[in-house]
């Protein structure tokens, strides 16, 4: 689900662990995805996207600087999220940096996101969100 400033983090990471599910190592090549062929993430079954995502909604929600762990025993995946700071946008949003390490089959990897409050509440991934100039 894209959104007006963004796409929600449910649907942002859901959407690229579904394509790194269906896409062929031909249509990969096809949409520059190589670069996620030996990502954690491309290890992950659906319980480990699962876990992840729960894990970093609860992580957005928890009070700043925030840091969980989640692991799945049965996969061996594993990782944490992590608010690394928070900021408001010249519009008002409240934002906050998102930190991901995953680790899946000995490949490990980390991204951070800037993720602002939408008007619905939810969290959203806004590449281009800035702090307020002071």
């Amino acid at each position: 689900m894209w959104t007006r400033h963004g796409m929600s983090l449910m649907h942002g990471l859901g959407l690229l662990a579904l394509v790194l599910f269906t896409v062929s190592p031909i249509a990969a090549r096809a949409l520059n995805l190589n670069f996620l062929r030996n990502s954690p993430i491309s290890y992950f079954r659906q319980e480990d996207v699962d876990l992840m995502m729960k894990n970093a909604r609860e992580v957005l929600e928890a009070d700043s600087n925030a840091r969980q762990e989640w692991s799945n025993p049965r996969t061996g995946a594993s990782g944490f999220a992590q608010v690394t700071g928070q900021f408001t946008t010249a519009a008002g949003a409240h934002c906050k940096r998102l930190r991901v390490f995953n680790r899946a089959r000995h490949v490990e990897g980390e991204v951070t996101y800037p993720v602002c409050r939408s008007g619905g509440g939810d969290w959203v991934i806004n590449a281009n969100a800035q702090p307020a100039k002071q």
